[in-house]
């Protein structure tokens, strides 16, 4: 060991010891040097199993105040599995020292919480909803609990630098710290982060203290195979040839969606027992029952020395423990390199190879597969976009304020702007207050402000507490257990057979009351269409590098397949510097820029065009639409402004609506700052203008 472990509490290198430690990490070294040195936040980045959570815990636990007489660590994690994972570890870690440690979520003990609320002290792990839940409903209790915090530690931090979780995240954290006696530390953990968003992550914290990164630098080798099987749907060669790719051990397979998942589970467990291999396959996703996943997860941990191959969504990007796993399998590209670099950091634990497959499905698929591959092998992670203005998520807590302190004196409210933080304007503030008042989200009394009655409505089964649009689902029933859920809006009927589970069910009865589908093993049968989630905006700089690989065919070449791809790809500039295209889906204008410019420039032929009916084509960066060059050389002679776009979106209130279907809470802003949102958010005006050589 080193000196730095000198430096912790004896009860921390009794546990370091007692595990055989052969030495602590880069980073649990850092951290812990840095913890005793400073008295800063900090932001430990460091690979798959490094050690995070200890660099965390070790010093945090060793300089923390008696942890048996205040609640001094509040662990956040974005996921509940995640949670019982960590729980275990922490719990271990505690044991020998008569720490208590809680787990705080839907799905936890409820008697153990309340135990807390009556004696708070040591380590409770929670998510985001929770600690939302708590201001809510037990505000009256909050300084009690949280008043003698030391640590605040935020897992999986990089998944909080965007979206609206994120936005409400860094306010929960703003709130919690005016409960404490004295301003906790911050530790963030993250995989990945990229050095373009570091900034961005110290500006997560907001508790009057710096921020320090560490990041251990170290990286696995990467390996990486390039498979293209034109498709539309999961065939036998794709099967075969992930199975060929499972010779080698243990595997993941991503497919990007839900229905996917299901095709290809079932696909590959029908060619297992076919030719009688010792490969167990799983389906792992959001719509399969918590405890499958759980036995899944639990599978995976005790078996890395078994083939096994389990097919899953983003549930498993993020860091739940299952152990060693020896190649990644990535079927259809990722929408960001941050997304592959998280999906390979769970290979390669043995090995210290990150092993990938990478199947491409159609041309531009595979142009992006290659663009996110060459960025990801030279390090050049995507740069995060952080939301401008979210007035719906600071709506949402203008609410969740109300709620917690129930109700707000005049004065107080109209300070509310200021101390949520969200760089929002007093008259921004009172345009959402009025818009807030006329639809009965909250009422003002003569002296105060207090919550409405369309409030409670959104109070109904714990959804306030989220950012998520939850689908209305069924419940799917064997004799023995539940195995997952369906969205209401599948068309399902007696004798139907889907996949679910990676399973193959027929459906023996519908109860629409109870909301619950009774199903029996069967032997054919269809993936349902799943509800799909966006994967995100693509990256100017995913589609920059696109164009140089179709581009530059020296510098970038492949196989002879796939270098015939991409040279039927190629189109050479029109005189102004543009790509015109004309092919099988009509006329266009491809950008090769990101998904916010290539929908501006989509808007702006919109407005400029009597029939309005361009369309985005995102997956190749595309404008397709009659007389596309007529258009382009019209914006340019007479550029739009953005007072054209907000006039063109306020007469279109459908558009404005399918921009915004994302947005939980959209429904308490006024139109004319949902329109602003757009501009800000999704739009990208400048950039566009930048791209067309307007001046």
């Amino acid at each position: 060991m080193t000196d730095v472990y000198a430096l912790l509490a004896k009860p921390m290198k009794e546990y370091v010891y007692k595990n055989s430690w052969p030495k602590l990490t880069k980073i649990q070294q850092a951290s812990i040097r840095q913890i005793y040195a400073s008295e800063n936040n900090l932001i430990l980045i460091a690979p798959t199993a490094q050690g995070k959570t200890e660099a965390a815990f070790l010093p945090a636990i060793s300089t923390a105040r008696d942890l048996r007489r205040g609640l001094r660590i509040l662990y956040i994690s974005p996921l509940i599995a995640l949670i019982n994972d960590q729980f275990k570890r922490i719990q271990d870690m505690c044991k020998d020292m008569d720490i208590p440690v809680t787990s705080w979520h839907g799905e936890a003990n409820q008697s153990k919480k309340e135990k807390l609320f009556e004696n708070p002290k040591g380590i409770c792990l929670i998510t985001p909803e929770s600690l939302e839940a708590i201001f809510v409903n037990k505000g009256d209790q909050a300084n009690k609990l949280f008043k003698g915090l030391d640590y605040v530690i935020v897992d999986e931090i990089h998944g909080f630098l965007s979206g609206n979780r994120g936005i409400q995240l860094k306010s929960l954290l703003m709130r919690l710290v005016k409960y404490t006696d004295n301003s906790p530390r911050f530790i963030g953990l993250s995989a990945t982060i990229g050095d373009e968003n570091y900034e961005l992550a110290k500006n997560f914290f907001n508790n009057g203290r710096d921020t320090n990164i560490l990041v251990d630098q170290s990286k696995n080798e990467l390996v990486a195979s390039i498979s293209y099987i034109q498709e539309d749907n999961i065939t036998d060669e794709t099967t075969e040839r992930i199975l060929k790719f499972s010779e080698e051990g243990s595997m993941l397979v991503f497919p990007n969606s839900r229905k996917n998942v299901e095709s290809l589970a079932v696909s590959l467990r029908k060619k297992v027992a076919e030719q009688k291999l010792p490969t167990e396959i799983f389906a792992h996703h959001s719509s399969v029952s918590k405890q499958r996943r759980k036995e899944i997860e639990n599978f995976a941990k005790r078996r890395d020395s078994e083939k096994f191959i389990i097919c899953a969504t983003s549930t498993l990007e993020l860091g739940i423990d299952i152990g060693s796993v020896y190649s990644i399998c990535q079927y259809g590209s990722t929408y960001s390199v941050l997304s592959l670099a998280q999906r390979l950091g769970r290979s390669g634990r043995k090995t210290h190879k990150s092993i990938l497959h990478q199947i491409a499905t159609n041309p531009w698929d595979l142009v992006q597969a290659l663009a996110t591959i060459s960025l990801y092998k030279q390090g050049s992670l995507d740069k995060i976009d952080q939301l401008e203005k979210p007035y719906d998520v600071f709506a949402h807590q203008v609410l969740s304020s109300l709620l917690e302190k129930n109700g707000l004196a005049l004065d107080e409210y109209n300070n509310l702007f200021k101390i949520l933080d969200f760089d929002i304007s007093y008259e921004e503030f009172m345009k959402i207050t009025n818009n807030m008042v006329k639809k009965g989200y909250i009422e003002k009394l003569e002296n105060e402000y207090i919550t409405g009655i369309e409030t409670e409505k959104l109070m109904k089964m714990g959804s306030f507490y989220n950012q998520f649009i939850q689908a209305d689902n069924f419940n799917v029933f064997n004799e023995k257990a539940k195995i997952g859920e369906i969205e209401k809006s599948i068309d399902l009927k007696k004798g139907d057979r889907i996949y679910l589970a990676g399973l193959v069910w027929k459906v023996e009865s519908i109860n629409l009351k109870t909301k619950k589908i009774l199903v029996n093993r069967a032997e054919e049968g269809e993936a349902p269409d799943f509800a799909s989630t966006r994967g995100g905006d693509i990256s100017n700089e995913i589609r920059e590098k696109m164009e140089e690989i179709i581009s530059d065919r020296d510098k970038y070449s492949y196989n002879e397949k796939i270098n015939s791809i991409l040279d039927g790809l190629f189109v050479d500039k029109n005189e102004d510097g543009f790509y015109l295209i004309n092919d099988k889906d009509g006329h266009g204008l491809r950008t090769f820029r990101g998904t916010r410019i290539t929908r501006t420039i989509g808007l702006m032929a919109n407005i400029k065009s009597s029939l309005g009916t361009f369309k985005v084509v995102d997956t190749s960066s595309t404008i397709i639409g009659k007389d596309v060059e007529k258009i382009l050389t019209k914006i340019r002679k007479n550029p739009l402004r953005d007072e054209d776009i907000i006039a063109y979106l306020n007469k279109n209130p459908k558009q404005v609506a399918s921009y915004l279907l994302a947005n939980k809470y959209m429904d308490l802003v006024s139109d004319d700052l949902k329109i602003a949102y757009i501009l800000r958010n999704l739009l990208d005006v400048e950039g566009a203008n930048k791209f067309l050589k307007i001046n």
